[in-house]
């Protein structure tokens, strides 16, 4: 499925938004939250979709359109949220162990050992990429919530585990350059709003 994509012939798709050519950067990523940050919500793009944009300099041929209706949903939002699914997916282990299978392995400074989905939600500050363990569990919680499925899925589960081992450095999709911890960083801010949390008192 294309995510950039041409216009229907018809009325507006619900919660796409045109970008229209001639935009720069920034005023081409507040025209993709703008839409739904009023009703309360972020706007999701995929990597691919950001990759595409950025190589045009953020320019869309009229026209065109960035789907931005993937579940997606932030660290704050599933560290509030309570879940009946799955047995309470939140109280699983994040790093692979005898109890459970997700993915995770990088464990830098062993400090996330033994930690659960709740856990990581709940700390703060960026001791050992806390930061980055945050927005790469609410996309695989995301992820879950949908099981994982190609039409609705923002980062699939591989993407997450992805992610995380490579500490922010990993390939979004085939061919793609190599992401930088910033740059990854920096769309995890983009699409989600920051993770930078105060330190736990």
């Amino acid at each position: 499925m294309r995510e950039i994509q041409d216009s229907p012939q018809g009325g507006g798709v619900s919660r796409r938004r045109l970008v229209r050519a001639g935009l720069t950067a920034a005023p081409v990523m507040a025209a993709l939250k703008s839409n739904t940050v009023l009703a309360g919500e972020h706007s999701c793009i995929r990597p691919s979709s950001f990759s595409s944009l950025a190589a045009a300099h953020m320019k869309l041929s009229k026209g065109r359109t960035v789907r931005t209706d993937y579940a997606c949903k932030s660290h704050g939002y599933w560290k509030n949220q309570p879940l009946t699914w799955n047995n309470d997916f939140k109280k699983k282990r994040f790093l692979n162990s005898k109890f459970t299978t997700t993915g995770f392995t990088a464990n830098p400074g062993s400090f996330f050992s033994k930690k659960t989905f709740q856990e990581v939600l709940d700390m703060g500050g960026n001791d050992r990429n806390t930061a980055l363990a945050r927005h790469v569990v609410a996309a695989y919680l995301s992820a879950v919530s949908v099981s994982d499925h190609p039409d609705h899925v923002w980062l699939t589960k591989a993407q997450c585990n992805a992610i995380w081992n490579g500490q922010g450095v990993w390939k979004p999709f085939a061919g793609s350059p190599t992401w930088t911890l910033q740059r990854t960083m920096d769309y995890f801010n983009m699409v989600l709003g920051p993770a930078f949390l105060p330190p736990s008192a």
